[in-house]
Protein backbone atom coordinates (compact mmCIF):
# COMPACT_ATOMS: atom_id res chain seq x y z
CA UNK A 1 0.00 0.00 0.00
CA UNK A 2 1.98 2.96 -1.24
CA UNK A 3 1.78 6.51 0.03
CA UNK A 4 1.37 9.09 -2.72
CA UNK A 5 1.90 12.86 -2.56
CA UNK A 6 -0.66 15.16 -4.16
CA UNK A 7 -1.33 18.85 -4.64
CA UNK A 8 -4.92 19.94 -5.12
CA UNK A 9 -5.40 22.05 -8.24
CA UNK A 10 -8.53 23.58 -6.68
CA UNK A 11 -7.14 24.97 -3.42
CA UNK A 12 -3.38 24.25 -3.55
CA UNK A 13 -3.41 21.97 -0.50
CA UNK A 14 -0.50 19.46 -0.42
CA UNK A 15 -1.14 16.09 1.21
CA UNK A 16 -0.28 12.39 1.29
CA UNK A 17 -2.76 9.61 0.64
CA UNK A 18 -2.47 5.87 1.24
CA UNK A 19 -4.04 4.26 -1.81
CA UNK A 20 -5.21 0.69 -2.22
CA UNK A 21 -5.70 -0.57 -5.75
CA UNK A 22 -7.16 2.02 -8.09
CA UNK A 23 -8.64 4.30 -5.44
CA UNK A 24 -8.98 7.93 -6.48
CA UNK A 25 -8.31 10.31 -3.58
CA UNK A 26 -10.10 13.56 -2.88
CA UNK A 27 -8.53 16.66 -1.40
CA UNK A 28 -9.09 16.55 2.38
CA UNK A 29 -9.27 20.37 2.45
CA UNK A 30 -11.89 21.11 -0.22
CA UNK A 31 -13.04 17.69 -1.50
CA UNK A 32 -11.87 18.27 -5.07
CA UNK A 33 -10.90 15.27 -7.21
CA UNK A 34 -8.69 17.55 -9.41
CA UNK A 35 -5.28 16.55 -8.03
CA UNK A 36 -1.72 16.63 -9.32
CA UNK A 37 0.28 13.57 -8.28
CA UNK A 38 3.79 14.50 -7.14
CA UNK A 39 6.98 12.54 -7.52
CA UNK A 40 7.85 11.15 -4.14
CA UNK A 41 10.78 9.31 -2.68
CA UNK A 42 11.12 6.70 -0.03
CA UNK A 43 13.70 6.07 2.65
CA UNK A 44 15.29 2.77 3.38
CA UNK A 45 17.82 1.75 5.97
CA UNK A 46 19.82 -1.41 6.04
CA UNK A 47 22.34 -2.51 8.62
CA UNK A 48 25.33 -4.64 7.79
CA UNK A 49 27.76 -5.92 10.33
CA UNK A 50 30.99 -3.99 10.40
CA UNK A 51 29.95 -0.91 8.41
CA UNK A 52 28.73 1.10 11.38
CA UNK A 53 25.13 1.39 10.19
CA UNK A 54 22.75 1.50 13.09
CA UNK A 55 25.54 1.32 15.62
CA UNK A 56 26.12 5.02 16.18
CA UNK A 57 28.98 7.28 15.29
CA UNK A 58 29.39 9.29 12.12
CA UNK A 59 28.01 6.46 9.96
CA UNK A 60 24.64 6.45 11.72
CA UNK A 61 21.94 6.73 9.05
CA UNK A 62 19.42 7.92 11.63
CA UNK A 63 20.90 11.36 12.28
CA UNK A 64 24.44 11.50 10.87
CA UNK A 65 25.59 13.17 14.04
CA UNK A 66 25.37 10.65 16.83
CA UNK A 67 22.59 12.43 18.71
CA UNK A 68 19.46 10.41 17.95
CA UNK A 69 17.95 7.56 19.93
CA UNK A 70 19.43 5.06 17.45
CA UNK A 71 22.97 6.34 18.02
CA UNK A 72 22.60 6.87 21.76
Amino acid sequence: MPLHDFICRGCGHAFEALLIGKEQPLCPQCGSPDLHKQMSTFASRTASKGDGSGSGGSKCAGCAGGSCSTCH
